[in-house]
């Protein structure tokens, strides 16, 4: 299969090359077009105006200086590698839970792969008590890479694409998957729902530089996950790899009767 890995943590990344050492290890086809800096938090933003540069770095391998959608939208619509046959996102370095699909870039490299017609995956790792880094050793990633490897056809059957222009008979999906970070094996993989994710103490300091000017300082603070159901959060804890579809078009809210607009 020919795969395009991408990611919202860089190119150098422990999680994107655990990963595409896994995938090569299986003879796939393997393409990596991953940003060139960290760019989590960049949802699906893309840049529209100027230019951004595009390194290669060893065959088969580049970064770019965009989002992790600018580097998905690089390598398909600027011919840099063959089609790929599937995109995988990741792995993140820190869970995408919940509403965390809201900020996530790799979530959001994924669904701009769906929205252009490729099927596609995000992968992402949580540490233990729910922090967002831990050790990161290359051994944190193995058993997320191996899940991936194992079940690529599974994730990739569980998408449903755009068409070119036309509008899909289906609203456009793409898995989204978490697990602890860990070597080893999974239990197995288990579809749950989407967990709230209540960030608490999260803060925005502004410091004055100059009359006038200021820096912005953010840190973040504890993260609590509920859910009406059974969530991604509880498989994740409980040993398996949460596999969550998202849609990747909006959702529109139901249209409500008896409301009446003002002319």
């Amino acid at each position: 299969m020919k795969i395009l890995l991408t990611n919202d943590d860089g190119y150098d990344a422990p999680g994107i090359n655990v990963l595409r050492e896994r995938l090569l290890d299986d003879n796939h086809q393997v393409y990596v077009m991953a940003p060139a800096t960290n760019q989590s938090g960049t949802s699906q933003s893309i840049h529209i105006g100027g230019s951004m540069k595009v390194q290669m770095l060893d065959e088969n391998f580049y970064s770019c200086a965009g989002s992790p959608a600018d580097c998905v939208m690089t390598a398909i619509h600027g011919k840099v590698f063959d089609r790929p046959d599937m995109v995988l996102s990741g792995i993140n370095r820190g869970p995408n839970l919940g509403l965390d699909i809201l900020y996530s870039g790799t979530c959001g490299a994924a669904r701009q792969a769906v929205l252009m017609g490729i099927p596609s995956a995000a992968l992402s790792v949580m540490w233990a008590d729910d922090e967002i880094f831990g050790s990161e050793s290359d051994g944190e990633y193995e058993a997320m890479a191996d899940f991936a490897a194992k079940n690529l056809d599974v994730l990739k059957s569980l998408a449903r694409v755009a068409n070119g222009n036309l509008m899909p008979k289906e609203r456009c999906v793409f898995p989204n998957v978490n697990g602890m970070a860990q070597s080893g094996r999974y239990k197995g993989g288990k579809f749950a729902g989407v967990s709230f994710r209540e960030y608490i103490g999260d803060k925005v300091v502004l410091n004055e530089l100059e009359s006038g000017l200021y820096e912005r300082v953010f840190s973040g603070g504890k993260v609590n996950s509920a859910a009406r159901e059974y969530s991604d959060y509880d498989a994740c804890v409980q040993g398996y790899a949460a596999v969550t579809r998202l849609y990747a078009e909006p959702t529109a809210a139901p249209t409500l009767d008896g409301i009446e607009f003002k002319v």
